[in-house]
């Protein structure tokens, strides 16, 4: 098994791009269907001295140990919003840089909005609409996933 100082940490691609995570990262992307409105999406303000930081991304981080991409997630999260709800998973997307790196966004109903807290990386928490992210700034990994235009 790799060490945490092997697996959390810079690397850079075949294409030059610098990512946190050796071996990836994974996070997941929270999603509320109410009944009488639009899907909400559960963002994370990532603090400024990580990467990406200020942007809006789901809770996610680095892959260490070979997690599977759920099991970095659920770590994740629970660093970050200090609180894992009740879900069923809906899919796992993996984009890759085109440089050998990959990571790889869950994605989960959830029954109800839950109070997601600021834990480790985290600025602030918030529940948007696809349209309503589309005025924040993003991480990449969530600016390609609503690029796209399809609902999850």
């Amino acid at each position: 098994m790799r060490s945490k100082e092997k697996s959390e940490r810079w690397t850079i691609c075949n294409h030059g791009h610098v990512h946190w995570g050796a071996d990836g990262a994974e996070g997941f992307l929270f999603r509320y269907v109410p009944l009488d409105g639009e899907p909400l999406y559960l963002l994370q303000q990532r603090t400024r001295w990580v990467d990406h930081g200020g942007t809006g991304g789901m809770p996610g981080g680095a892959v260490k140990d070979r997690e599977s991409p759920e099991m970095t997630a659920r770590r994740e999260v629970q660093e970050k919003i200090l609180s894992l709800p009740t879900y069923r998973v809906t899919g796992v997307e993996v984009q890759d840089c085109g440089g050998g790196w990959k990571s790889h966004i869950v994605t989960a109903d959830v029954d109800r909005t839950l109070d997601a807290y600021c834990g480790q990386e985290t600025d602030a928490t918030g529940w948007f609409t696809r349209e309503g992210m589309r005025y924040l700034s993003l991480d990449p990994g969530i600016q390609k996933w609503l690029s796209r235009g399809e609902e999850e």
